[in-house]
């Protein structure tokens, strides 16, 4: 996905963002992907989210100092998220003892947590593709 698309795709979304949104404050301002990306998750704007977070990792994979290792950058995106979550989740508990990202992206479902629990899902299925 070339810039010019995620803009043009960001440009969308943000016609259809109340004005009064910290989401699209960020829009109107050009803040990074990473923060416009949080921003959604918090207000409820899942697919906004998700789909920066794969802006997010299509930019690491074609950067040529990127992460080699698609798992260092999504172990990355683990531990942004873990910041954000109550130390009395469950989700939150697996990631801090290390738990295989199955169990994590399925407390994660439980708890409602969609797009962590899909990007897991997603770079598992992208290991299982991936020859080691």
């Amino acid at each position: 996905m070339e810039m010019k698309n995620i803009d043009h795709l960001l440009h969308s979304f943000r016609d259809d963002l109340p004005d009064s949104s910290q989401t699209a404050a960020a829009l109107d301002r050009g803040a990074s992907l990473e923060e416009i990306s949080e921003l959604a998750e918090q207000e409820g704007f899942h697919k906004l989210a998700s789909v920066l977070f794969e802006a997010e990792q299509e930019a690491l994979r074609e950067g040529s100092a990127a992460v080699e290792d698609p798992a260092i950058a999504t172990d990355a995106f683990i531990q942004s998220i873990r910041g954000e979550l109550p130390d009395s989740g469950k989700t939150a508990a697996a990631i801090d003892r290390g738990a295989s990202w199955e169990e994590i992206s399925e407390l994660a479902e439980e708890e409602g947590l969609h797009q962590l629990a899909s990007a897991l899902f997603e770079a598992e299925q992208e290991q299982l593709r991936s020859p080691v």
